[in-house]
């Protein structure tokens, strides 16, 4: 099928048929394009910004929907709002006032101890096996105190019963249900005020040592004494004052912010995550925009010198120049791009501007080649012999001449180029000569074989990088394959 495009010339009318093969490639070669664009609007997120986004090795939400509709995504909550579900207090030695948005202020005025309960969060998936937690409490006392403060995870389904974990031949029992995340038991000057802030993510093995009684470090308490099916999450806040022997006792008052708790998801997005959380879609999207950068701009690059050197030498052919010019072409023409590569980034770094210009260094010769051999048929033209006699310079037939009847050539050569220069890159990257820092999709691949995508079972880290690679290259192949039958008609009468 195609369309069939009619041009009638001196020697007669010549029949081309645009195959669709031509519109599978710019429509591929347009995907990408416009990916890479989207990932210039969505800016940039470095190796740190993008960890954690799910959990490590994360399937695709649509894989875990066919395969685990019980699988859990992301889930991400501020439970706030804290009301006291014990006290010693009277009505006059306590309050509790809202400060807006879920926070509160808590003032003892006499010792005694309190217990605030957040809001809950509702979790119906299975197990997840990590989260991360964030909060942030403020003390203010009057006087001197000593104060303890206990906050606590508490998870109602499973509060109160105990679990047997097994690790090798180790059997520890467990009270689940309840996980302590901050212990403190300090003393405060009058007048004075101290902030409890933190971030941290479960499991952290520090954590397990603070629980009364203390657990083994291999306990995870997210997967094993928190989450289950339809229980629902809480934070526990104890707080309890004292006054020193022989200081002035005051009130002592505690600023608390919602508690943040984000779950994170064992599915995610439309190609899970990688080894370290981050979003692999991103990390795709931005190989898009290095594949469409690297390999175009590489490539006209590449086209220009070729055009250049070969057009020169072809009209100049038979002389010293061209000569020259063509042992320059031969002898680069036999040099492998990537043991050159290896050598260079050994000696000069691991940067992309080395890589860059020995791929142009090596990939133009043989377009070259091509070149010179259109630039000599050109040159015998009976129209160019006809304007060298009525004394046309060298420059003026090359420019007005020879360069314009090799634009279908050049364009031919763009096309073709483009795949073997992201598979280069491709290569060095892999193998572990590339840029860290450039998001390509070769150190994609780089990442999940060194990192043990095909052992741990997560086919979508290796899924993404080679289907990117293997259709954007089809694009240009394809492309290519339909500017040379525009450009070789006897290909298309073999057809």
């Amino acid at each position: 099928m195609g369309v069939e495009r009619v041009e009638r010339t001196g020697a007669g009318e010549k029949s081309y048929r645009w195959g669709l093969k031509l519109y599978i490639g710019v429509a591929i070669v347009l995907f990408y394009a416009v990916l890479g664009t989207f990932s210039m609007i969505a800016g940039y997120r470095s190796l740190f910004e993008s960890q954690w986004e799910a959990d490590a090795l994360a399937a695709p939400m649509w894989a875990a929907l066919i395969l685990d509709p019980g699988t859990p995504p992301n889930i991400e909550a501020r439970l706030g709002n804290w009301l006291a579900v014990q006290n010693t207090y009277n009505g006059s030695s306590m309050t509790i006032t809202s400060l807006g948005g879920g926070a509160v202020n808590v003032t003892l005025k006499t010792p005694g101890s309190i217990a605030l309960a957040s809001e809950r969060l509702e979790y119906p998936y299975k197990p997840a096996k990590t989260m991360m937690i964030s909060y942030d409490l403020k003390v203010f006392s009057e006087g001197s105190a000593r104060y303890q403060i206990q906050l606590y995870l508490v998870s109602e389904k499973l509060l109160g019963k105990e679990k047997v974990i097994v690790q090798g031949s180790v059997r520890e029992r467990v009270q689940a249900g309840k996980y302590l995340l901050l212990k403190v038991d300090d003393k405060i000057a009058p007048e004075s005020s101290k902030e409890y802030l933190s971030s941290l993510r479960l499991p952290y093995p520090y954590l397990n040592r603070i629980q009364d009684p203390p657990i083994p470090i291999f306990v995870n308490p997210v997967n094993e004494l928190l989450l289950e099916p339809g229980t629902r999450l809480w934070f526990l806040l104890n707080i309890s004052y004292d006054c020193p022997l022989g200081s002035r006792c005051g009130s002592i008052s505690i600023s608390i912010s919602p508690a943040y708790i984000k779950i994170l998801g064992l599915a995610y997005g439309l190609m899970g995550t990688d080894g370290k959380g981050a979003d692999i879609w991103r990390q795709f999207i931005e190989g898009a925009r290095v594949a469409n950068f690297f390999g175009l701009t590489a490539s006209v690059l590449t086209v220009a010198i070729a055009v250049v050197v070969g057009s020169v030498a072809g009209l100049r052919a038979g002389r010293i120049s061209d000569q020259l010019l063509t042992l320059t072409i031969d002898t680069l023409f036999f040099i492998p791009a990537v043991p050159l590569i290896m050598i260079a980034v050994a000696l000069l770094g691991r940067s992309m501007p080395v890589i860059y210009g020995i791929i142009v260094l090596v990939s133009w010769p043989s377009l070259a080649r091509l070149v010179r051999s259109w630039a000599i048929a050109v040159r015998s033209e009976p129209y160019v012999e006809s304007a060298v006699a009525l004394g046309a310079g060298k420059l003026w037939i090359l420019r007005r001449h020879i360069i314009p009847r090799l634009s279908p050539l050049a364009i031919y050569g763009l096309v073709s180029l483009v795949p073997g220069v992201i598979a280069t890159e491709v290569l060095v990257q892999f193998i572990g000569f590339g840029d860290p820092s450039i998001p390509s999709w070769g150190k994609m691949l780089n990442e999940a074989y060194n990192e043990g995508a095909l052992i741990s079972g997560a086919w979508w880290w290796l899924f993404a990088p080679i289907v990117g690679i293997s259709t954007y290259m089809a694009g240009f192949v394809l492309i290519g394959m339909a500017l040379e039958e525009r450009l070789n008609p006897r290909l298309l009468i073999a057809r």
